[in-house]
């Protein structure tokens, strides 16, 4: 069983350089910015963030020193059990809808439950058909 329900993310870009990461980090924790999810990478010279924060607007104007330009996305939050298989039914379930997706990332922090993060071509319909196969209505 999975239930999903849409949050923000905040997505930027920016130069890649040694600290960035501690920079980010830092200034959300001086900010008192509660980060819930974080993706960072690095492709060449570039740095990607996507954060899942507790209040966008405060991470946004504290963050606005160092990365002048950043995106606002809605993103689907996807909660399942922590045992083997349990993506692959939600996967199936997006596909035979006609649901692409854009990207996913996650986690299994507390050992009971996975995480996982979608950008989707229509994270509200997605949402809907996930709740609904599981029972789980928006909870």
């Amino acid at each position: 069983m999975a239930r999903a329900i849409i949050e923000k993310e905040l997505h930027f870009e920016t130069k890649n350089e040694t600290g960035l990461l501690g920079q980010v980090t830092k200034t959300l924790e001086l900010a008192q910015v509660f980060i819930i999810h974080l993706s960072a990478y690095s492709v060449k010279n570039k740095a990607y963030f996507q954060i899942i924060v507790k209040d966008c607007k405060k991470a946004k104007a504290a963050l606005k020193h160092l990365i002048p330009k950043i995106e606002e996305r809605d993103v689907l939050v996807v909660e399942f059990e922590n045992k083997t298989g349990t993506l692959a039914p939600v996967a199936r379930l997006l596909g035979s809808n006609r649901i692409a997706v854009d990207y996913v990332y996650g986690t299994s922090g507390d050992g009971f439950k996975i995480v996982g993060i979608f950008s989707t071509s229509d994270n509200k319909k997605a949402a809907q058909i996930i709740n609904k196969d599981s029972g789980s209505f928006g909870v």
